[in-house]
């Protein structure tokens, strides 16, 4: 559950377009278990990120 670790800690600062793309990828990564824990970590994301923020992840693919 390294994964799951490295994405939770990208909740300890604000959230920016590059943590988008780091949950991401952890996301991808992932297997199993570890990755259901990680895409439910998106909702919190979506609640969390500064408008701008999220409108740059929506143009780039991201949501």
């Amino acid at each position: 559950m390294e994964k799951l670790k490295l994405a939770k800690e990208l909740f300890t600062r604000p959230l920016t377009l590059d943590e988008l793309y780091m949950l991401d990828q952890l996301e991808r990564q992932s297997k199993g278990q570890e990755k259901l824990y990680i895409a439910s970590l998106w909702d919190a994301a979506y609640a969390l990120v500064d408008p701008a923020v999220l409108h740059q992840a929506r143009e780039a693919g991201l949501l």
